[in-house]
């Protein structure tokens, strides 16, 4: 099968930064997520690593520039569509700056762990997000249907 006829797999990044049992989020204001709470990051741009571009993405999106050891997981989410985005996440409580809004999020706030809105989060985050909160290694595979709902999904532990 030519690559042309292949699902793509798009790598991603996902930084979450944490202080005091607490977890920094805030709003996507466009693009993938729109209107929904979230970690931050984005695509890997050509030649750039996961680190650096995990770095780079939370820097655009609330200027805060985090200080990034090994990634705690990959998490590889699957669409209807036929693509998937493997994304790599990172946690970190070393960081500096303050939080601000950009063009790409708003309202950035720290959430105690017991009160993350996951209502408010993507479908599926639930399930994954607080093994990252308390730092618990693992691989997740997330598959949504048309309308962004997780209809499967597959957590091991390591």
């Amino acid at each position: 099968m030519s690559t042309v006829d292949s699902p793509e797999i798009k790598q991603g990044t996902l930084v979450f930064i944490l202080r005091d049992n607490s977890v920094l989020l805030a709003v996507k204001n466009r693009g993938f997520g729109k209107g929904k709470w979230n970690g931050f990051g984005g695509k890997v741009e050509l030649n750039e690593s996961v680190s650096v571009a995990a770095v780079r993405e939370t820097i655009e999106e609330i200027g805060v520039k985090p200080v990034l050891d090994k990634p705690l997981t990959v998490v590889t989410f699957h669409f209807s569509t036929g693509d998937s985005l493997q994304v790599t996440v990172f946690r970190t409580e070393k960081f500096s700056g303050e939080p601000r809004e950009s063009d790409e999020m708003k309202t950035p706030h720290w959430f105690k762990f017991k009160a993350v809105p996951y209502a408010q989060m993507w479908s599926g985050d639930d399930l994954w997000l607080p093994y990252v909160l308390h730092n618990r290694p693992f691989t997740a595979e997330m598959w949504f249907d048309s309308d962004w709902k997780n209809i499967r999904h597959e957590i091991k532990l390591s």
